[in-house]
């Protein structure tokens, strides 16, 4: 069994849908680790879910975490790949023997006007770019500033994925794969996985 196209997951917070999650062979599991934040998973937290899955990757995500932080929770949790919001960092986080993917959140039109820019700069440094807007509003914009672009990066669509649209987007070849995020258990072992179940059973091969 396999899935269609690259698919990480992020915001994992729980055994239940990193289980099931690397059951449907999902690429990459995401882990919240900038503590102090929502969803924040502590090295003992983060053993305890990962020691019980395997054939996947790990990440560890960042939104407002300094480099200093981002480094030393680098060294603390046995991850693949780190994932930094904040494009400024990346440079200074290439010494990491760490994966790099660059979360690229497009709020307005003046990050449209510097997504080219953006993605150019940050291919030097990531493996993927991983694309997310926070409306929906921007998408044609966004897919028509890509859809120009001579050479384009291993991008991750991060926005606009339903269960009906999920055969279209993976057939895309504008990105090379799909990100979603996992969601809280209701109770421990009690779990409704909603659209990232409906998405990943869209996207199971035989």
């Amino acid at each position: 069994m396999s899935l269609k196209t690259f698919v990480k997951i992020g915001k994992i917070e729980n055994l239940s849908d990193a289980r099931y999650c690397a059951g449907m062979m999902v690429d990459i599991l995401g882990f919240n680790l900038e503590e102090g934040t929502e969803g924040y998973l502590s090295p003992e937290r983060f053993k305890e879910i990962t020691d019980w899955v395997a054939g996947v990757s790990f990440c560890g995500e960042f939104a407002h975490a300094q480099a200093a932080e981002v480094k030393l929770a680098a060294t603390q949790y046995p991850v693949e790949y780190i994932e930094t919001q904040n494009i400024d960092q990346l440079e200074e986080l290439t010494d990491l023997d760490q994966k790099l993917i660059f979360k690229l959140i497009i709020a307005d039109t003046e990050d449209l006007t510097k997504l080219e820019s953006s993605i150019n700069y940050a291919s030097e440094f990531a493996k993927f770019i991983s694309i997310h807007l926070t409306s929906d509003s921007l998408k044609s914009e966004v897919e028509a500033i890509l859809s120009k672009m001579d050479a384009r990066p291993k991008l991750l669509r991060g926005y606009t994925l339903t269960h009906e649209n999920a055969f279209e987007v993976a057939s895309d070849t504008m990105y090379f794969g799909i990100e979603l995020e996992g969601s809280p258990e209701d109770r421990p072992g009690f779990k409704d996985y909603g659209n990232v179940m409906d998405i990943l059973e869209v996207l199971e091969e035989d």
